[in-house]
């Protein structure tokens, strides 16, 4: 039986914007402040409150928020961290940013999430100052098991949770920092909600929520009890002049706009209902990608609820006779998208040639990129879409 082509081609993922969502933005184009307003404060708040976090620093990208998140926690050469090597490059680069050293870890053979056992065993042999555990596709890491090596080996945590807005670990909201020091997320297009580019970084500590603002903006500060240029910062009546700030520490201009805020405002509205139709999404793929014999669907824990920014298959391509190029070629030529996600990081040519890394070195990670094919996964996909995208792939798969 034909399959009815789409009206539209499918991504993998992108945005849903609203009306609404729109008219949010008119209206701070047409007020006073279209950056560094009341519209940032208030994302920030609204933020922080969904996740059961004390503070929140919104920034230009995912990508700021982990480097405004090392530098506020103190990584520096000398120091090292721990990431896995399944994730976009930023987790891997913000510790080069600020002139630390990166080792890689292996994952998990079924969420591919950091393996805390290879992790446990790098602590073990050599001292550890940082742990980026990757939330891969919305999965939670097991968080609690990490938290529990931090307090007998002395490490600092950055939770890279930019792919689990909206996740959920033992029933506390990812972002809730319960078991982090930091955690950070973006909000670009293809993520949970979106601010166009954008990101923020939590946390419940309060010296930390102060360095993160700083470092979001040059370095720069206006605390009197810090200022070092006492002649310059006070008037003849000893006040602190108006005008007057200093910078102690060399940072960048990850600023975000209110522009940008009043979007993710509008969007965080509808947070749960995008998490609830990316589900729904998922468990409908799940019933019918099960089927076939040379897929493997993702693996959910029992003390995860994932928010799936990605749907992410394991295919056999070997088995299956064909290429996984051939196979994006194809879907694409019938309105799908598809995306491989992510080349393993230490296979990149800088981090190779770097620290020595080359393939083999992470079996698991390698077996997933080998195999990992993710598919379109976004809350405005159409049930008459993934029905057609989930026939489509299956025909592909057992034809």
């Amino acid at each position: 039986m034909k399959i009815q082509s789409p009206n539209r081609f499918i991504p993998y993922g992108r945005q849903k914007i609203s009306e609404e969502d729109i008219q949010s933005v008119v209206e701070v184009l047409r007020s006073d402040f279209i950056t560094q307003g009341p519209a940032i404060n208030k994302f920030e708040e609204e933020v922080a409150k969904y996740l059961n976090v004390k503070y929140a620093v919104a920034c230009s990208s995912g990508t700021s928020a982990l480097h405004i998140a090392s530098l506020a926690l103190g990584l520096k050469k000398g120091m090292n961290a721990v990431t896995s090597t399944v994730t976009f490059l930023a987790s891997a680069n913000c510790t080069q940013f600020v002139g630390a050293d990166v080792v890689f870890s292996d994952v998990t053979p079924d969420t591919f999430d950091l393996s805390v056992e290879e992790f446990e065993n790098k602590l073990q042999k050599q001292k550890i100052d940082f742990v980026i555990p990757v939330h891969l596709g919305g999965h939670s890491c097991d968080m609690e098991e990490i938290y529990d090596l931090k307090k007998k080996y002395n490490f600092k945590i950055i939770e890279d949770a930019c792919h689990a807005f909206g996740s959920s670990y033992k029933n506390n909201k990812v972002g809730s920092c319960e078991f982090s020091d930091i955690a950070v997320f973006s909000f670009h297009p293809v993520k949970h909600i979106t601010t166009g580019e954008g990101g923020i970084a939590t946390t419940n500590d309060e010296e930390l929520y102060k360095r993160l603002i700083i470092y979001r903006n040059h370095g720069m500060h206006k605390n009197a009890d810090k200022f070092v240029n006492k002649n310059l910062a006070y008037d003849e009546k000893k006040e602190p002049n108006m005008w007057y700030y200093e910078m102690n520490e060399v940072s960048h201009n990850y600023r975000i706009t209110d522009i940008q805020c009043a979007l993710g405002l509008s969007q965080l509205k509808k947070i749960d209902k995008f998490v609830e139709r990316r589900r729904k999404i998922a468990e409908y793929y799940n019933s019918r990608f099960s089927e076939i014999n040379i897929v493997t669907t993702p693996v959910e824990k029992e003390y995860v609820k994932s928010s799936y920014h990605l749907y992410t298959l394991q295919i056999d391509f070997e088995k299956l006779g064909r290429s996984r190029n051939s196979v994006m070629k194809e879907l694409r030529e019938n309105k799908i998208g598809s995306q491989v996600l992510y080349i393993p990081v230490h296979l990149q040519p800088y981090y190779a040639q770097k620290y020595g890394y080359k393939q083999g070195d992470f079996p698991n990670s390698e077996n997933y990129y080998k195999n990992c094919l993710s598919i379109p996964m976004f809350p405005d996909l159409s049930d008459v879409e993934i029905e057609y995208v989930t026939d489509k792939i299956k025909h592909l798969l057992t034809k």
